[in-house]
C-alpha cells in the first residue's frame, strides 16, 4: 500500500490525545460547530497552534514508512485492512507495508523474522501478534536499534514495545461476563469459551470474565474451553463436537474470531436465540448475525481511531517524546444498535 508523501499538520487524534479532550470536542472546534464551551474552545485551538509549530519547525522528518504486521485470525485480517485503506485514503503523507498472516498458519521463526526484516525499512511498526518468546525477542531486537513498535489491540508487556493501544481486555471481559450473568435467567447453566492462540487480549479477557462470573454469578459454571483458531469452520466444528456430547448450553462466550461458525452450528441444532451469544469485532458479518438474532452482543472498539493513535505514537517517539499507553473504549452492540 503507498500513498503520496507531503507535510502535513496535526490529526484530531493528536489533538484530542494532546488536550485530553474528545475527537468528537476537538472536531466540533476545528468545524466551527456550537455546543463547545468557550474555556474547551480556546485550549483546542492553542493545542493546534503548539502542536503546528511542533510540525513546521522539528528537524525531524516526517514519519514517512509504516509497517503493519498482524498475527490474527481472517476475518479480523480483513477488517484491519479494510481500516487501513481508509486511513490511508485521506493521509496521502505515508508510505505503507501491510503482512497478514492467518494465526493458523503462523511459524514464529518466520514470524520474528519479519519483523526484523520490517524493521530495516520502516520507521515504525504497528504489530498485532500472539505473546510468545522469539516474537517478543525480535521486538526488543528492534526497539534496541531504535525502531518503535507500538502493539494494537493485543499486548506485548515483556518485548520492551515502546506502547499499547488498544481495550483495557481485563474490563472487556468482566463486562462480557458482567452482560452474561445480567441477559441470562438467574438458575444454573453451562458456559462455553471459545479462544484461539496464545493473545495476551485473549487470556486476559478470560481472566476478567471468570473473575466477574465467579464472583458475581456462581450460579453460572464454565465447564469447556475450546480452541477455535479465529476461523468459522473451526468454530463451527467445535461447538458441534461439545453439542454432540453435552446439553446445550446456556451461554456462549468467543474471546476469538469465527463467529459465523459459531451461529452456525447453533443453528444446526436449533439453538439460535435459546443460547446468550456474546462475541467480538464488528464487521459485515457480525452486524448480520445481530441483525438475524443469531448473536446476542458484539463487543466491539474504533480501530480507525486506534490507528491513527498507533501513528501519532511512532511520531511522538520520533519527535524526541515519551510514548504511553493509549486504552480505548469499549463499544456494546445489539441487533437495536445503530451502526455506521
Amino acid at each position: 500500500m503507498n500513498g503520496k508523501l507531503y507535510k502535513r499538520g496535526p490529526t484530531v487524534a493528536e489533538i484530542a490525545t494532546y488536550t485530553g479532550y474528545g475527537t468528537a470536542t476537538v472536531d466540533r472546534v476545528i468545524n466551527d460547530r456550537p455546543g463547545v464551551r468557550e474555556k474547551t474552545r480556546h485550549k483546542v485551538m492553542v493545542a493546534i497552534e503548539q502542536l503546528q509549530g511542533r510540525h513546521e519547525n522539528s528537524a525531524i522528518q516526517p514519519v514517512k514508512r509504516i509497517a503493519f504486521i498482524c498475527d490474527a485470525g481472517s476475518s479480523f485480517i480483513c477488517l484491519i485492512e479494510s481500516e487501513i485503506r481508509k486511513y490511508i485514503a485521506v493521509h496521502h503523507d505515508y508510505l505503507f507495508t501491510f503482512d497478514s498472516i492467518p494465526n493458523v498458519q503462523v511459524d514464529s521463526e518466520r514470524f520474528s523474522a519479519l519483523i526484523q526484516q520490517r524493521a530495516k525499512t520502516s520507521d515504525g511498526i504497528i504489530l498485532i501478534s500472539r505473546d510468545e518468546l522469539k516474537v517478543n525477542r525480535a521486538v526488543r531486537n528492534t526497539v534496541d536499534h531504535v525502531v518503535p513498535v507500538i502493539c494494537l489491540t493485543t499486548d506485548l508487556p515483556n518485548s520492551r514495545r515502546n506502547a499499547y493501544v488498544g481495550l483495557d481486555p481485563l474490563s472487556t471481559g468482566a463486562t462480557a461476563a458482567w452482560l452474561m450473568g445480567r441477559m441470562l435467567p438467574r438458575v444454573s447453566g453451562k458456559i462455553l469459551l471459545l479462544f484461539s492462540a496464545s493473545y495476551r487480549t485473549q487470556e486476559e479477557r478470560e481472566i476478567g470474565f471468570r473473575r466477574v462470573l465467579r464472583a458475581e454469578f456462581p450460579h453460572l459454571h464454565i465447564l469447556e474451553r475450546m480452541n477455535v483458531n479465529d476461523e468459522a469452520e473451526n468454530a463451527c466444528l467445535s461447538v458441534k463436537k461439545y453439542l454432540s456430547e453435552h446439553e446445550p448450553m446456556a451461554g456462549i462466550y468467543n474471546m476469538a474470531g469465527g463467529n459465523r461458525g459459531v451461529a452456525q452450528a447453533l443453528a444446526e441444532y436449533g439453538l439460535n436465540g435459546k443460547v446468550l451469544f456474546i462475541g467480538h469485532e464488528l464487521n459485515h458479518y457480525t452486524r448480520k448475525l445481530l441483525e438475524q438474532g443469531e448473536m446476542d452482543i458484539v463487543l466491539g472498539h474504533d480501530v480507525q481511531q486506534e490507528i491513527a493513535h498507533c501513528i501519532m505514537l511512532i511520531e511522538r517517539f520520533r519527535s524526541g517524546n515519551t510514548c504511553n499507553d493509549i486504552k480505548t473504549t469499549l463499544q456494546v452492540f445489539n441487533k437495536n444498535s445503530w451502526f455506521n
